[in-house]
């Protein structure tokens, strides 16, 4: 089965997905060219950023929990898990459309300063492990719905906070998201609310989408077994 701990297949994406993602990370962090109005906030003001260092964790607990057979670990990362796949996919959908089609709301000038092999280390690498994590080699999601919609609730208000405290608009400073700098306080919150709200209809989705292949796989291998009893 796929789906246990110790499964070499995942804890080979897991460390692969490790030393792409902190490295992605090192360069966008590193090397990255602020323009002004971005450059006091620092690169903690990037939701890709902070996500990315979730990411890291949770590929972090699969490593070990696979490496060392630990039913403890492999719980705990199926429990941190939806928050990482739930961040990584609003990451992935608010940024890929913008980048392709609308690249004028993500960058001030319309260009981005950054190389396209970092680009896909931490714009779409994560979102892509995670979920082929989710989808091939791990149970069901334990954590309930009421507690995932607490949770993307918590995370939408702590990044408005955090950048509310690190943005200093009446200083010329910019939010880093074009779109997130609108006329009024108001806009703003409904855009996070927005956002947050995409978040938890992902998370209902990936669940739904993982009870309907998990179930094809079943009805797939009884309808193998029946025929293997049926030839013996």
């Amino acid at each position: 089965m796929s789906r246990v701990v110790g499964n070499k297949a995942i804890l080979a994406i897991d460390v692969l997905s490790l030393a792409v993602g902190s490295y992605g990370l090192y360069e966008n962090i590193i090397n990255a060219q602020l323009p002004d109005h971005l450059v006091k906030a620092g690169n903690w003001q990037f939701l890709t950023n902070l996500s990315l260092v979730y990411s890291l964790v949770v590929f972090g607990v699969g490593v070990l929990a696979h490496l060392f057979h630990s039913p403890a670990l492999f719980q705990f990362k199926n429990t941190i898990h939806p928050v990482g796949l739930a961040l990584e996919s609003i990451v992935a959908m608010v940024y890929w459309p913008l980048r392709l089609f609308l690249i004028e709301l993500l960058a001030k000038d319309g260009i981005l300063h950054i190389p396209v092999h970092v680009d896909l280390a931490i714009h779409l690498m994560p979102v892509v492990s995670l979920l082929i994590d989710y989808l091939v080699f791990m149970p069901r999601w334990t954590i309930k719905t009421s507690t995932a919609l607490g949770l993307v609730v918590f995370l939408s208000s702590a990044y408005y906070g955090l950048l509310k405290v690190l943005v200093d608009v009446e200083n010329g400073a910019a939010y880093p998201y074009v779109f997130m700098n609108v006329e009024t306080e108001t806009e703003r919150v409904f855009v996070f609310i927005v956002v947050g709200g995409v978040a938890f209809l992902q998370f209902l989705i990936f669940k739904g989408l993982y009870d309907w292949i998990v179930g094809k796989t079943e009805e797939a291998d009884e309808a193998i077994d029946r025929f293997a009893k049926k030839n013996q």
